[in-house]
């Protein structure tokens, strides 16, 4: 991954997605989360099976911006593969606890989907962040429950259609 690509998904929120990144690591002691691991796994099958890049798109949101991103994957000759990540749109928005790096955390965890953003509240009830601290009934003074890397069905169910038979857990 580039330096580049690195710095923002350090800083949109990517703390959830990757764990701690160096360059030149291994990309799979970077990404948290068994499902999105897999997932990846299949996007770099297809990319060295067609022989060619292949674009996904990912919400790369911080506490103050929303931003959808292009991750695109192209193959190298010694079958390693290249990641871009640019930024497609952004807006400002009011600011999300949540998503705030500086906020305290609990020892509660909530699951987020790696790439929409959304927060799981129940089983299989996924909701944007600033539903979700709505819900919940965060405010200024709360301390919050830490995001845990997950991948929303709406997500998996998407990606997948690009792999015809393919499972993910």
């Amino acid at each position: 991954m580039s330096a580049a690509a690195l710095e923002l998904v350090r800083g949109c929120g990517g703390g959830a997605w990757l764990a701690d990144v160096n360059m030149g690591r291994r990309i799979w002691d970077s990404i948290a989360g068994f499902e999105n691991q897999q997932l990846l796994e299949l996007l770099y099958d297809r990319v060295r099976a067609i022989a060619a890049p292949l674009s996904v798109s990912l919400r790369c949101d911080s506490n103050d911006t929303r931003r959808r991103a292009s991750l695109r994957l192209e193959p190298l000759p010694d079958s390693s593969i290249r990641h871009w990540i640019y930024v497609e749109w952004s807006e400002a928005r009011s600011p999300t606890a949540m998503l705030d790096p500086q906020r305290k955390r609990d020892a509660r965890s909530l699951n987020c989907c790696t790439w929409c953003k959304r927060v799981e509240l129940g089983l299989g009830e996924w909701r944007e962040v600033e539903e979700a601290e709505t819900s919940l009934g965060f405010n200024a003074e709360s301390t919050l429950p830490r995001l845990k890397a997950a991948v929303c069905t709406t997500c998996k169910q998407g990606l997948l259609q690009t792999f015809p038979g393919a499972k993910v857990a």
